[in-house]
């Protein structure tokens, strides 16, 4: 069967509600230092301790990029062991939703990513069930 049309995620498709959106309160461009490849929409970033810079949040990771830090908001394409500046939702009051979210393949269970929800939440970001 051939395929007639694909669609690329939206940021409606993550964002749900986004407090003081005109003046860009909740977001903020971030730099990323990581792996070569694309970061998607929705994509969990967290930030390492030492030197503040963010990368993809990793459940294994132990240089603290493993808790929530912000979600990306544009596709971004980041060459490896480079800095590249990101736009994330990084504070709230803003609420996503859950099916919008792109968490790395270690968070796994239900457990692990509850742990991610709530380090969002506790940076003002509602994570919803919300299609």
């Amino acid at each position: 069967m051939t395929v007639i049309a694909t669609d690329k995620t939206r940021l409606s498709q993550l964002i749900k509600k986004e407090h003081w959106s005109e003046v860009a309160y909740c977001r903020e461009l971030v730099t990323v230092n990581d792996t070569a490849g694309t970061l998607e929409i929705g994509q969990v970033l967290g930030q390492v301790t030492v030197g503040g810079k963010y990368k993809r949040a990793v459940e294994t990771a132990v240089d603290g990029s493993k808790v929530a830090a912000g979600v990306v908001l544009a596709v971004t394409t980041i060459a490896g062991a480079t800095d590249t500046q990101v736009l994330v939702l990084k504070r709230g009051p803003a609420s996503v939703s859950k099916a919008g979210l792109v968490l790395d393949a270690t968070y796994d269970d239900a457990t692990k990513k509850g742990v991610v929800y709530t380090s969002l939440q506790a940076l003002g970001i509602q994570v919803l069930e919300a299609v």
